[in-house]
C-alpha cells in the first residue's frame, strides 16, 4: 500500500477512464428494448463542465454529477481510501460523496477492481475504483442494480470539488462489457429509456425556457421537442475513432481506450482560406490520415478548435497577440469596434456538412478586454484530433445515438437565438 498522501485536486477538466473486459453482468444481455421513455434534466454551467443531480441508493442519496461525454461509466466518490473506509480522512469538508453503508440496495460485484494511470483527475497516481451495484434515479426514471464505479483511491484528496461523481456518456461498442456502460445506457438496455441522448445550451438564446431554467439541458432517452430544433435538419455522422485517439492527450490514459464520440473532420476554413488539416499528421496520425473531431461538453472542449499549424494565420487575420505560457496562454485582441470584420471559423465533417462559428461566438470580452475563445491542437506531436465542445455547438442541438453509434447535429431555431449570435 502506498503511504498516505494529501494531494490537492486542482482543476479537474474531466475524468478519462480505460478498462479491459472484466466480466459480464447477469442483469444485462444482448437483448435491447428501445422505448419512447425519456427524461429532461436542466444542467448548470461550471468551469469544469455541466452539473446536474441524480440520486443513488436506497433511501436515495442526492449527488451532483459532472456530465462528461468522454467518461465511460457512472463514477461516485466514496469514503474509501488508503485501504479503508474513513470519512474524516477520505472526504474533505464540503465534498459530496456516496455512503454505500447507508444504502440497503447496495451490492458488491465479482467484477475486478481497476485502476488507471495518467488521468486528469489524479495525475501521477492510480485512479482506483471498484465496480458495485445500486439503484440510480435520473429525474423520475429509476433503474435498480446499475453497475457503477466507486472510488477506492490509494491517496487522500484534501480539496473538495463541486460534484460527488461523474456521469459518463461515452459510446458503447459491441466488444465492450458492462464496465463500459453508462447508467443511462443500462436503463436503455433494461427498457426504461430510449437509446438517444439530446443536448443543447441556452448560452446564446434569449431565454432559458428550453433548458428548463438551467444553463443547458440534457434529455436522457430522446431529444427535446420541435420547439428547439427542426428534426428534418438533423445531419447524422457515423462514429469513427480510427486507431490514434488513445495516443492523443487528453485521451491517452493507461490502459488505453477508444470509445469516444469521434467523427471524421474533413475540412476547415478561416474566412475563405482553407486550412490544410493533413499537413502535420505524420508523427501520430490515424492510418487514414484524417483528423477526428471528438465531441465533449466538458472543460477540455471549451474554445473553438484551431490546429497549431493554422494559428499564425488566424492571429494575423484577427490582429490578435499571444500572451502567457503553456496552458495559461491567451490571445488578446486590440479594441474591437466591429466583430463582423473578423473571419469566421468553418468546420466540415465527413465531407458532407459544414458548420460555422462566428466571431461573436469565439470572441469573449470582459471589462473592456477581449480575447479569442479558442484552443489550439498540435496534430504533429499530439495526434490529429481536437475536442469540439460548447463554443462549437453554442447554437446547435447535439444528439448522441447509442443504438446507431452516430452523432446528430441540427441548428437551433433562429427565433430562439439572441441577436448578434
Amino acid at each position: 500500500m502506498k503511504a498516505p498522501v494529501d494531494l490537492p485536486l486542482g482543476v479537474v477538466s474531466f475524468l478519462l477512464l480505460a478498462s479491459t473486459v472484466l466480466g459480464s453482468s447477469s442483469r444485462i444481455n444482448n437483448h435491447t428494448r428501445p422505448t419512447a421513455a425519456k427524461v429532461s434534466v436542466p444542467m448548470q454551467s461550471s468551469p469544469l463542465g455541466p452539473l446536474f443531480n441524480i440520486t443513488l441508493g436506497t433511501p436515495p442519496q442526492p449527488l451532483t454529477m459532472l456530465s462528461d461525454w468522454t467518461w465511460m461509466s457512472l463514477f461516485a466518490r466514496s469514503a474509501n481510501c488508503l485501504g479503508s473506509y474513513n470519512i474524516s480522512k477520505c472526504i474533505p469538508s464540503g465534498q459530496e460523496y456516496f455512503d454505500e453503508r447507508r444504502s440497503r440496495t447496495f451490492a458488491t460485484t465479482n467484477l475486478s477492481a481497476t485502476g488507471w494511470e495518467r488521468t486528469s483527475f489524479l495525475p501521477g497516481y492510480e485512479f482506483a475504483v471498484t465496480y458495485d451495484r445500486d439503484k440510480v434515479c435520473i429525474g423520475d426514471i429509476c433503474d435498480n442494480g446499475v453497475v457503477f464505479q466507486l472510488s477506492d483511491f490509494d491517496i487522500a484528496v484534501d480539496e473538495a470539488v463541486p460534484f460527488g461523481g461523474i456521469f459518463g456518456l461515452s459510446p458503447v461498442f459491441p466488444s465492450e462489457n458492462v464496465t463500459f456502460y453508462p447508467a443511462s445506457y443500462q436503463a436503455y438496455l433494461g427498457g426504461q429509456l430510449g437509446p438517444k441522448v439530446g443536448f443543447h445550451s441556452c448560452a446564446a438564446l434569449t431565454s432559458k425556457s428550453t433548458c428548463g431554467g438551467g444553463d443547458m439541458q440534457t434529455v436522457f432517452g430522446g431529444t427535446a421537442g420541435s420547439d428547439g430544433f427542426d428534426p428534418t435538419d438533423v445531419v447524422r455522422f457515423d462514429v469513427d475513432v480510427g486507431s490514434c485517439l488513445s495516443e492523443s492527450s487528453p485521451l491517452n490514459v493507461t490502459p488505453s481506450r477508444n470509445n469516444f464520440w469521434a467523427i471524421e473532420w474533413t475540412g476547415m476554413w478561416i474566412g475563405s482560406e482553407k486550412v490544410d488539416l493533413n499537413r502535420e499528421t505524420v508523427l501520430t496520425g490515424c492510418a487514414d490520415g484524417t483528423p477526428r473531431a471528438v465531441f465533449d461538453e466538458g472543460s477540455e472542449g471549451y474554445g473553438a478548435p484551431v490546429p497549431l499549424n493554422a494559428l499564425a494565420d488566424f492571429l494575423l487575420a484577427t490582429n490578435a497577440t499571444e500572451s502567457g505560457p503553456g496552458s495559461a496562454v491567451s490571445y488578446l485582441l486590440p479594441g474591437v469596434d466591429d466583430l463582423d470584420r473578423l473571419p469566421t471559423l468553418t468546420y466540415e465533417f465527413e465531407g458532407k456538412q459544414n458548420y460555422t462559428v462566428s466571431p461573436r461566438t469565439y470572441v469573449s470580452c470582459s471589462g473592456g478586454n477581449c480575447t479569442l475563445n479558442i484552443k489550439t491542437w498540435d496534430f504533429y506531436s499530439n495526434g490529429p484530433m481536437a475536442l469540439f465542445g460548447q463554443t462549437f455547438f453554442e447554437t446547435l442541438y447535439v444528439i448522441l445515438d447509442f443504438e446507431s453509434l452516430q452523432v446528430g447535429l441540427a441548428p437551433l431555431k433562429k427565433s430562439l437565438i439572441a441577436s448578434g449570435k
